[in-house]
């Protein structure tokens, strides 16, 4: 009995100091929270963090990238000042998302780190108005980054038939072409969302003149704005589409992509236009009980109707419509690839 209560108290004095021992051996591990971006410009933003528990590491180190993965590092820092709580990142692009990864290091060991956020540039947007010369105001916005110099393309963006809610305004598109230096015009076509309202909006589908003085318009003040170079390219869907199509017979257009275009209207607007230089994009199930809602057909009657150079993408298994074709990220880089091609930035 006696020697089985001696082995009992070397057996709790072990594991007390075991306990004692593990408990020196392993520092407190800092808590990184990352704060909401501030201080954002065209050319940078403020990244904010706190720290709790500054024991335990050396320095701060943050990466920063332009892909999701952060496979590739486009600015990093290490800061040796572990009070640190921001840092303020210049030099990058206007209109541009970025994403970033705060890490806390000890002797090129990481301690702890934060998930892959993002934080996005900002571009310049005015809202104003342009009136029509049969007095219509159209509600438009002009996208540009300030912070380039000089003139450059334009990009005039139009929605379909029927819209409240202008698709092209703040879309991923929009950013990407303002980001790599396009003038971007979107607007209201009258009888739309803030635009001076018609009596019976189906007038602007049997009478397609009626939206032709607002294209004109809207390419008019795109060849006085100083922040154009007189070069233009039309994007649009549906509705839009046919009047991307239509504006190809503008001497200052140089492309047009047509999201779901269909013949009706085209020709009756310029009965003599060459069709050349558009891409078409339509969903390949994209089809409707009505006269001209086979979309795919219409589209490729267009395409072979359309000279070089010219480009027909019809999207296997989808039914989307116009603009709601630009969920995805590859339809986006194609577009900027076709404007990039054949309305060239300086």
């Amino acid at each position: 009995m006696k020697h089985l209560t001696l082995l009992i108290a070397i057996l709790f004095i072990s594991l007390t100091y075991s306990c004692e021992s593990e408990g020196e051996e392993t520092p407190d591990i800092p808590v990184l929270s990352v704060l909401a971006t501030s201080v954002i410009s065209e050319t940078g933003f403020q990244l904010n963090w706190s720290i709790s528990k500054l024991e335990g590491f050396q320095s701060i180190s943050i990466a920063v990238s332009k892909d999701k993965e952060l496979a590739t590092i486009i600015e990093s820092f290490e800061l040796d000042d572990i009070t640190r709580e921001s840092l303020l990142v210049s030099d990058l692009q206007g209109a541009t998302i970025y994403y970033f990864r705060i890490s806390l290091m000890h002797n090129g060991v990481t301690v702890a780190e934060s998930d892959i956020e993002a934080a996005e540039t900002s571009y310049r947007m005015e809202s104003f108005q342009i009136v029509t010369e049969d007095a219509y105001s159209l509600s438009s916005k002009l996208s540009y980054l300030e912070s380039k110099a000089g003139s450059r393309p334009g990009i005039i963006m139009m929605h379909e038939f029927g819209v409240w809610v202008n698709p092209w305004v703040g879309s991923d598109l929009l950013r990407q072409l303002v980001a790599d230096g396009y003038v971007c015009l979107t607007f209201f076509f009258r009888g739309h969302g803030t635009s001076t309202p018609v009596d019976d909006p189906m007038d602007l589908i049997n009478d397609k003149s009626l939206l032709t003085r607002d294209l004109q318009a809207t390419i008019d003040y795109m060849n006085e704005n100083e922040l154009v170079s007189g070069e233009l390219g039309l994007i649009g869907g549906s509705m839009g589409a046919i009047m991307a199509l239509a504006g190809n017979g503008y001497e200052e257009v140089l492309t047009s992509v047509a999201l779901s275009p269909t013949r009706d209207g085209v020709f009756l607007i310029f009965p003599n236009m060459t069709l050349s230089s558009v891409y078409y994009l339509v969903g390949e199930l994209d089809i409707h009980d009505l006269e001209g809602g086979d979309f795919p057909a219409e589209t490729n009657i267009l395409y072979e109707l359309t000279e070089e150079p010219r480009k027909l993408n019809i999207i296997p298994g989808t039914a989307d419509h116009g603009t709601n074709l630009l969920s995805r990220d590859s339809l986006n880089t194609s577009i900027k690839e076709w404007f990039r091609a054949l309305l060239p930035l300086e």
